[in-house]
């Protein structure tokens, strides 16, 4: 077996903020953190561990974690009874997108939103002036560290906690994996200079941090392969590429969802993209396989 999987937990300390497109002087936020947001993370923190005196080598220690660790999307968890469940976007027909948690239940999108999100106001200070700059005032939109609860019923607020998997290779070396394994407390997404951002690994023991899947999310995954592969599964949970048509073929797959174009930063530089990605919770219909890109990106292809 090339690679082993595992289910992990972090539970959120403080608002989390993953930037989105913004509406106007609102700056939005994700309702998940990608997979590319959390390696940089991981990628920060064990550079700095491992740094001594010297400048954190992060360039090498995240093109390592690149190669040899694969990791998904990682979506905001309830606790119910005596388990995190998941909270998992679909999109429906006619409808558009709900989230179900993995128990069952399931609400809409915007009653989802108003269970998790807040905002806060926020604007830049003018030197030598002490008032607002011209321009700046906005408001930042934030994940809260508790669950808003129905008004009918108002319990106890519920903490925020976020689910997700990570896939290992059988030629991550010891030093890494046990580095990654040693964390238990990061700093994610942006306003994190103002204490944003902080997550918390919920272990499951102090010898075992993470807990040994068999699937990811109820889907199936192939484990033997170069690149982790998630079989067949009915919704994205990352950003996702279909498979091209193939000349002649009328195509037995298709998506229903929502698509959008994404920019990154990488070493300093912009990496832009004319790529279009559906995004997580579009539906998927067809005999299609996901490849768990090193970017966390789904790739897609057909199941000959």
């Amino acid at each position: 077996m090339r690679w082993m999987l595992y289910r992990w937990v972090w539970r959120l300390r403080s608002p989390l903020h993953i930037g989105h497109t913004p509406a106007g002087t609102l700056n939005r936020a994700r309702l998940y953190i990608p997979a590319r947001n959390l390696w940089a993370a991981l990628t920060a923190e064990i550079a700095r561990q491992h740094a001594g005196s010297s400048f954190p080598d992060y360039k090498d220690i995240g093109q390592e974690l690149q190669e040899h660790v694969r990791f998904t999307y990682l979506f905001p968890a309830e606790w119910v009874g005596d388990r995190w469940y998941a909270w998992l976007p679909r999109y429906e027909e006619e409808k558009g997108l709900y989230w179900h948690r993995e128990d069952g239940p399931k609400t809409s999108d915007r009653r989802f939103r108003w269970r998790l999100l807040h905002t806060r106001p926020g604007t830049a200070m003018a030197a030598g002036t002490g008032a607002a700059e011209e321009g700046t005032l906005r408001e930042v939109e934030y994940i809260a560290t508790h669950w808003k609860a129905p008004k009918a019923s108002r319990p106890a607020p519920s903490s925020v906690a976020f689910v997700g998997y990570v896939f290992l290779k059988s030629t991550l070396s010891q030093v890494l994996e046990q580095a990654l394994r040693d964390i238990r407390e990061l700093f994610i997404g942006g306003e994190t200079r103002y204490g944003f951002g902080h997550l918390v690994l919920q272990p499951e023991s102090e010898q075992e941090p993470w807990a040994l899947a068999r699937d990811c999310f109820d889907y199936s995954v192939n484990l033997t392969k170069e690149t982790p592969v998630v079989v067949s599964p009915s919704h994205l949970l990352a950003h996702g590429i279909l498979p091209n048509h193939e000349p002649g073929i009328l195509p037995n797959h298709k998506g229903k969802g929502d698509r959008e174009a994404l920019f990154h930063w990488d070493w300093q530089t912009p990496q832009t993209t004319n790529q279009i990605y559906w995004l997580p919770g579009t539906q998927i219909s067809g005999h299609v396989e996901f490849l768990v890109r090193r970017d966390g990106i789904w790739e897609g292809r057909p199941v000959r």
